[in-house]
């Protein structure tokens, strides 16, 4: 597949075995395959994301991971999601999908999804693959980077979670 990348930078964030690299330039959402298939196990992916991103973008997103086989699980959006509830749906989902650990959840979306995602992904199976595709200019700096994923619970928004790294983060702001 002849790609139209334009990577200005390719960042390596080194943590030995929860490594990952950030890329960053122009037309990654088109050529978001070529970034990801390093990173996965399987041809196995499902897409998280918000009836709004996915509205927007999806058929993007959708027509750059043609090769592989996709499973959308699309919420509504809001921070609602970002709770046991919205947690429980996804890890349902993807296990009536026949995913299994070596299958990867991609985060396609801002904040709630990035930590929704990666919190399922650091649950289903005991750990599976995880990428992110962060939306917002927000989820890029300060989520989707540092593994910080958190639900939100009664007791006080951030404070429960895992600190998960993704294995890849191809940051895209097509808003």
């Amino acid at each position: 597949m002849t790609s139209q990348i334009s990577v200005d930078e390719t960042v390596r964030v080194d943590l030995g075995s929860r490594s990952y690299d950030i890329f960053i330039g122009d037309n990654l959402l088109q050529s978001a395959a070529d970034f990801i298939e390093p990173h996965l196990k399987a041809p196995r992916v499902a897409i998280i994301t918000d009836e709004t991103v996915w509205g927007l973008h999806g058929s993007t997103l959708e027509t750059a991971l043609s090769r592989y086989q996709i499973h959308k699980i699309i919420l509504p959006p809001g921070e609602r999601q970002k709770s046991f509830d919205g947690l429980q749906h996804v890890l349902n989902a993807v296990f009536e999908a026949g995913f299994d650990r070596n299958d990867t959840l991609l985060a396609y979306g801002g904040g709630v999804i990035g930590d929704l995602t990666g919190f399922a992904a650091s649950i289903y199976k005991r750990g599976c693959q995880f990428i992110q595709i962060p939306t917002t200019l927000l989820a890029q700096v300060d989520s989707s980077g540092g593994g910080k994923l958190r639900l939100i619970i009664t007791m006080g928004k951030t404070s429960s979670g895992p600190f998960i790294n993704p294995n890849a983060l191809l940051p895209t702001h097509p808003f």
